[in-house]
């Protein structure tokens, strides 16, 4: 056992280990942060959706830039077309009220792909037709009825650099960075106002090699609200921790694997001490026994 114990520890010693630390964030300094969005609205055509961003300060940006891309889908999911320019630029002259009856009529959906950056404060990102609001009234008030249907896909949401979570992923197996992935849900209720509360955690990565990685760990919870809003809305609000989390990879030091090893050898002499000792003290009684005969 004790040999099996030896053993074990030196081999111990030549494993890569991670240790994790909660430190304050000195970062938050920083001017902006990457949102990874690939979303798709199983019954809102592309024509009359957009995704905005506001921020605790109250700055407010609608139809945000980025490279964001919609994606046209069929009723099945299946891609009509793409419009690169669709997400942040107006483009009202691209359509006419026939093409969005139309659509809606056909139940086509919109899938919106990309990143964009804001800034590194608590904040939301939402996506709704707010944009196309004096659109969407023209048609009510000419008796066609748009039905709003917040069905949809969380396909990927993440935070900063894709690459580094890629790599993170491969050399790490610590973190939750991308909790939503492939959440779904339906909602036909008209008026709805769909709430994703996401608490960011800034998260530091180091490499035996001691190449550092950033990224962000996040929870979130849904909830949801019967508002009576004319054109029901997706907010995705996120908070900042002011906290850090670190991994690092290490080798265990020359120094602790030492004291192991010792106190491993010293366990052994001690054992062997006390067998020795109970054997002695067991010979011994035998021989007065005998001897007594």
């Amino acid at each position: 056992m004790s040999v099996y114990l030896f053993m074990f520890e030196f081999r111990n010693y030549f494993i890569i280990k991670t240790k994790s630390e909660l430190l304050i964030d000195n970062s938050q300094s920083s001017s902006s942060l990457k949102i990874n969005v690939d979303l798709t609205m199983h019954r809102i055509p592309c024509y009359i959706l957009n995704m905005d961003i506001s921020d605790f300060t109250g700055a407010h940006t609608s139809n945000v830039k980025g490279t964001l891309t919609k994606t046209s889908l069929d009723a099945n999911g299946n891609k009509l077309s793409e419009d690169k320019s669709a997400v942040g630029q107006k483009h009202e002259d691209k359509f006419t009220t026939e093409d969005v009856i139309k659509a809606f009529n056909e139940n086509q959906g919109c899938r919106l792909t990309g990143s964009f950056d804001v800034m590194r404060l608590p904040g939301n990102f939402h996506v709704a037709s707010h944009t196309f609001a004096p659109i969407i009234r023209q048609f009510r008030d000419k008796g066609q009825n748009i039905h709003f249907n917040l069905t949809h896909t969380i396909h990927h949401i993440s935070f900063e650099d894709e690459k580094d979570i890629t790599a993170i992923r491969e050399k790490f197996n610590e973190g939750i960075m991308t909790p939503m992935d492939g959440f779904y849900l339906v909602d036909d209720t008209q008026g709805s106002l769909l709430n994703y509360y996401i608490n960011i955690i800034p998260t530091e990565y180091e490499d035996i090699d001691g190449k550092v990685y950033q990224a962000f760990q996040f929870t979130y919870k849904q909830k949801k609200v019967d508002s009576g809003r004319m054109i029901p809305t997706i907010f995705f609000r996120y908070d900042i921790s002011p906290m850090k989390m670190k991994y690092t990879k290490y080798y265990p030091g020359h120094f602790d694997g030492l004291i192991n090893i010792c106190a491993i050898v010293g366990g052994m002499f001690t054992i062997a001490g006390i067998i020795d000792s109970i054997l002695l003290r067991v010979f011994k009684s035998q021989r007065e026994v005998k001897g007594s005969v």
